[in-house]
C-alpha cells in the first residue's frame, strides 16, 4: 500500500530510531507503533517533541481502553496527529485520540471516526469545536477600575472609556472566538503588556512563556524578544502614538516676527548699503566744510548716523548743504528707504495675518524648538525610551523629558491640558488624544494642531503560547472577522477620529498679542535705559570738567 502511493519506508528497531538523522528532512513523517510489543510507549521518547509537526502516529492495539489510559498520560494536545486502529475481526476501527487541555488535566478524548476494510472509510472529521474547554484569558489594563467588576467592565456593550492600544476590541473580539468555537474561560488581569526583566519577561507575555494564561486577552506589538518565547498568530489593528502639540505661531521667538519678511542674505546686504550711504554722505559733508573754508554747521559721523535712521523710519532731517552731490544722495536715500518700509511692513503684517508655516515636522526640530516636552505615563513609552538607540529620542529623553529637575511623564487628561495651554508637546496613542481634543479644544486650537512621531506606526499582533494547540483557531477566527468587516466595524464603534480643522470666522479672528508686540517694547526699555545712562554720563563729565576749570 505505501509502495503503491509512493511513500518511502522503513523499519527500524525502538532503541535505534533516535539514531537516524534523517527523520526531520522530511515535510510529513508517519510513525507505525504496535503496541502489542514490549514498551511500545519508549517510542515517544525517541523524539523531542514526538506529538507536533510533522510527525504523525498510527498506534494498532488490541485493546482500546488498556491504550488509552497509556496515552492519556502524555501531551497529545488538540493539534497532535495520532490515530489508533483496532483490531475488530476482519477490519480495523480507527480512533482518533487527543487532550482539548493536557496541561489542566482536562478530559482525553476518544473518538471513532473511520474503518478499514481494505479500503479506508472516514465517517467524520476531527470536530474543531472547544465545547467543554475552559482557557485562562490573561487580559492587559494598567488603569485603575472603580464600582465595577473586572469582568463587567470589560463586557461593557456601550462605549464609556477610551480604548488606548485596542484592548477592549480585542477582547471584543475574544468574545466573538468565544461564542466560534463554544468555549469558557477563566479571567485574569495584568498591569504589563510583558518587557524583560531580569532576564524574564513579566506581564502577559511573561503569563504565556510560564503556561499560566492559553490566550492573550489583549494584543501586542511585534517585537524580536518576544517571537522568542511566544507565538503571533494575526495582525490586529494599527496603533499611531506621537507627539501632539499647537504648532507655534512664532516658533523662532517674538523676535522672529520682525526678522521673517527679510531672508538673511537681504539683511546683511540692507545693512550694509545703510553703512555705505552714511560713510558716503559723511565724506561729501567733510568735503564741502574743507572746499568752503569752514562753516559752523554739524559734520560728525552722529549726523549721518541719524540721518540714515531718520531715512529709514521716514522721518526727514535738515542738512544745510548746498552741494548738488549731497542732495542726490539724500533724494537716493530716501527712495531707497521708502520701497524698503513699504515692503517690509506688508510683509509684517501679512506675516502676523495668514496661517503660521508648519516648521516642526520632524523629531530633529522638536528637539530644537522651544516646546517643553511630556510624556504619557505608561509602561512601554519607558520601556521604549530606554531602550531605544535613536540618537535624537535618547537626546530628547535625556534633555526635556527627564533632567535633573523635572519628570515629565503625565497622565493623558493632564497631559493634553498642558497642550491646549500652548508651548507643550504630549507623546500620546491618538485614540486617547483626539476625544480629548474634541471635548475640549476650539475649532481655532484644533487647526494648530500638528504631530510628529518617535514611534513609527505599527501593527499589534494576537498572540499564544509558544505552539499552542490553538493556534489555528484563533488565527482562522481573527482571519474571518477580518474578511467580513467584524474589525472594521468595531474600530469605527470605538476608536475617535481625529476632530477636522473647521474654518470659520471665529477660527480667522486675529488679535496681536504682549509676545508679539514684546520685541518693539524691548527695544524702546533698552533706548530708554540707554539715554538715562548717557545723559547721567554726560552730567558727571559737564560738572567734573567745570570743576576742574576753578581750580
Amino acid at each position: 500500500m505505501f509502495i503503491e502511493n509512493n511513500m518511502r519506508v522503513a523499519v527500524s528497531h525502538i532503541n535505534d530510531i533516535s539514531a537516524h538523522n534523517w527523520l526531520y528532512q522530511y515535510s510529513r513523517l508517519g510513525v507505525i507503533v504496535d503496541t502489542s510489543c514490549n514498551l511500545w510507549e519508549t517510542s515517544f521518547s525517541a523524539f523531542h517533541e514526538p506529538f507536533q509537526s510533522p510527525l504523525s502516529w498510527i498506534l494498532k492495539s488490541d485493546d482500546i481502553s488498556k491504550t488509552k489510559d497509556i496515552l492519556s498520560q502524555y501531551p497529545i494536545e488538540f493539534t497532535s496527529d495520532v490515530n489508533v486502529l483496532c483490531n475488530r475481526s476482519g477490519y480495523y476501527k480507527i480512533y482518533d485520540l487527543y487532550n482539548k487541555r493536557y496541561n489542566r488535566k482536562d478530559n482525553f478524548i476518544l473518538s471513532e471516526i473511520g474503518y478499514w476494510y481494505g479500503n479506508l472509510f472516514l465517517l467524520t472529521k476531527r470536530n474543531k469545536q472547544l465545547t467543554g474547554v475552559r482557557l485562562q484569558i490573561t487580559v492587559v489594563y494598567p488603569d485603575p477600575i472603580r464600582n465595577i467588576t473586572f469582568n463587567h467592565f470589560l463586557n461593557l456593550h456601550k462605549k464609556s472609556q477610551i480604548d488606548s492600544l485596542h484592548k477592549l476590541k480585542f477582547f471584543t473580539l475574544i468574545m466573538y472566538l468565544r461564542d466560534m468555537y463554544n468555549f469558557t474561560y477563566n479571567l485574569q488581569r495584568t498591569a504589563s503588556w510583558g518587557y524583560l526583566r531580569n532576564g524574564s519577561f513579566d506581564g502577559l507575555v511573561g503569563a504565556l512563556q510560564r503556561k499560566e494564561s492559553d490566550i492573550g486577552g489583549t494584543s501586542v506589538f511585534f517585537r524580536k524578544d518576544r517571537c522568542e518565547v511566544i507565538d503571533y498568530v494575526a495582525e490586529t489593528w494599527g496603533s499611531r502614538i506621537c507627539f501632539i502639540f499647537r504648532h507655534p505661531k512664532h516658533p523662532g521667538g517674538s523676535f522672529a516676527i520682525y526678522a521673517r519678511p527679510l531672508v538673511n542674505a537681504v539683511w546683511y546686504s540692507t545693512v550694509g548699503l545703510l553703512l555705505f550711504i552714511g560713510a558716503f554722505l559723511y565724506s561729501l559733508l567733510k568735503v564741502n566744510t574743507f572746499l568752503r573754508l569752514g562753516g559752523s554747521e554739524d559734520t560728525t559721523p552722529s549726523l549721518t548716523a541719524l540721518f540714515v535712521f531718520s531715512a529709514l523710519g521716514q522721518q526727514g532731517m535738515s542738512i544745510h548743504r548746498g552741494s548738488t552731490a549731497v542732495k542726490i544722495t539724500i533724494f537716493i536715500t530716501f527712495m531707497f528707504t521708502l520701497t524698503l518700509y513699504q515692503y517690509y511692513n506688508a510683509m509684517l503684517v501679512s506675516t502676523l495675518l495668514r496661517e503660521p508655516p508648519k516648521t516642526i515636522r520632524t523629531l530633529t526640530e522638536l528637539l530644537n524648538s522651544n516646546l517643553k516636552i511630556g510624556v504619557e505615563d505608561v509602561v512601554y513609552n519607558r520601556d521604549y525610551l530606554k531602550r531605544t538607540t535613536d540618537p535624537v529620542a535618547k537626546a530628547l529623553y535625556r534633555e526635556k523629558v527627564v533632567t535633573a529637575r523635572e519628570n515629565n511623564f503625565y497622565p493623558p487628561i493632564k497631559g493634553m491640558e498642558l497642550v491646549k495651554s500652548g508651548g507643550f508637546a504630549f507623546h500620546v496613542d491618538t485614540i486617547i488624544a483626539y476625544p480629548i481634543m474634541r471635548w475640549s479644544f476650539t475649532e481655532s486650537e484644533i487647526c494648530e494642531v500638528q504631530e510628529v512621531y518617535m514611534i513609527p506606526p505599527q501593527k499589534m499582533g494576537a498572540i499564544l503560547q509558544k505552539r499552542s494547540p490553538y493556534k489555528e483557531h484563533v488565527r482562522l477566527g481573527i482571519r474571518k472577522m477580518l474578511e467580513t468587516g467584524v474589525m472594521s466595524r468595531l474600530k469605527a464603534i470605538w476608536d475617535e477620529a481625529k476632530p477636522p480643522c473647521v474654518r470659520t470666522p471665529g477660527t480667522r479672528s486675529f488679535s496681536v498679542n504682549i509676545q508679539e508686540f514684546s520685541t518693539a517694547l524691548i527695544l524702546l526699555g533698552i533706548g530708554n535705559i540707554l539715554a538715562l545712562t548717557v545723559l547721567v554720563i554726560e552730567n558727571i563729565v559737564f560738572i567734573v570738567s567745570k570743576n576742574n576749570k576753578y581750580i
